[in-house]
């Protein structure tokens, strides 16, 4: 749900950017219609919800479970690194992170495929 200031995360695992990319990335058909990714569909997620500008996702070299490895460079790294380490620990090792700011997953989908839905915090002071 479109949520000003507060942003969700997924970790997971996958080949390269790329790859990343092309699974988060929304198309448009002829009409000009955004039509929603593997991503969005997986994880039931309302693409009118969702500003596309407001999306950040990356792909690290090598696996780790630790936050500040995993969110290194994202916006309002500052903040939301404190806030998630007061939250939850990361039992898994992942190399990538999806981000959507000004949005709460309703958590309707925890898990598909190699990727996890982590949480929803704020990015806000």
């Amino acid at each position: 749900m479109d949520k000003h200031g507060t942003v969700s995360i997924w970790f997971g695992n996958i080949k390269n950017q790329e790859a990343l990319d092309r699974y988060v990335h929304l198309t448009y058909d002829d009409d000009g219609d955004s039509v929603p990714s593997r991503f969005f569909l997986e994880f039931d997620i309302n693409i009118n919800e969702v500003d596309e500008d407001f999306i950040e996702k990356t792909v690290l070299e090598n696996h780790s479970n630790d936050l500040s490895t995993l969110l290194e460079g994202c916006s309002y790294e500052e903040i939301i690194i404190p806030e998630m380490r007061k939250i939850l620990r990361i039992k898994h090792h992942y190399n990538s992170s999806i981000m959507i700011y000004n949005f709460e997953y309703e958590e309707t989908v925890k898990t598909v495929g190699s990727f996890d839905y982590i949480t929803s915090t704020s990015y806000l002071k």
